[in-house]
């Protein structure tokens, strides 16, 4: 996001772009704040808008991973599930900070150009909110029935 100046029509004094980073579990915030500082020179000044919730990465568990697959593949036969990063923020975080390993998943499948998620228009189709319900119902009953 940038910001600057007063008018459209004068120089700005100052200018300001806030920078809206996503830490890989591992990395510091100090790493990705001194790289910013590297690329932006001597001249900018890089600050840290707010104390960074850091956390590691919660483990690859074998039950999870299965009960997401069970879940895709009811709608999706035969689709692969692997691990990502989101690239977004959640309370995830939190939980891992506090020791509580933390995991995602969506039911949401669509095409990109349906995807409006965070938008002025943001929106998903009726049959993908059932199906998304139906991907959640199986992943909490087979992980509540391993226990």
């Amino acid at each position: 996001m940038l910001q600057g100046g007063h008018a459209e029509n004068a120089l700005p004094q100052s200018a300001t772009a806030t920078v809206n980073c996503r830490i890989f579990p591992g990395t510091t915030a100090a790493e990705v704040r001194d790289r910013l500082q590297a690329l932006a020179g001597s001249h900018i000044e890089i600050a840290l808008a707010h104390e960074p919730l850091v956390s590691d990465a919660s483990p690859m568990r074998p039950d999870v991973m299965r009960a997401v697959t069970h879940a895709v593949n009811l709608t999706h036969p035969g689709a692969s599930v692997a691990g990502a990063m989101a690239a977004y923020a959640t309370d995830g975080s939190v939980f891992r900070r506090g020791g509580i390993p933390t995991y995602g998943t969506s039911g949401l499948f669509m095409k990109n150009s349906d995807d409006f998620a965070h938008g002025l228009n943001e929106r998903i189709a009726v049959d993908t909110f059932y199906s998304a319900l139906a991907h959640w119902y199986v992943i909490i009953h087979d992980l509540a029935a391993a226990h």
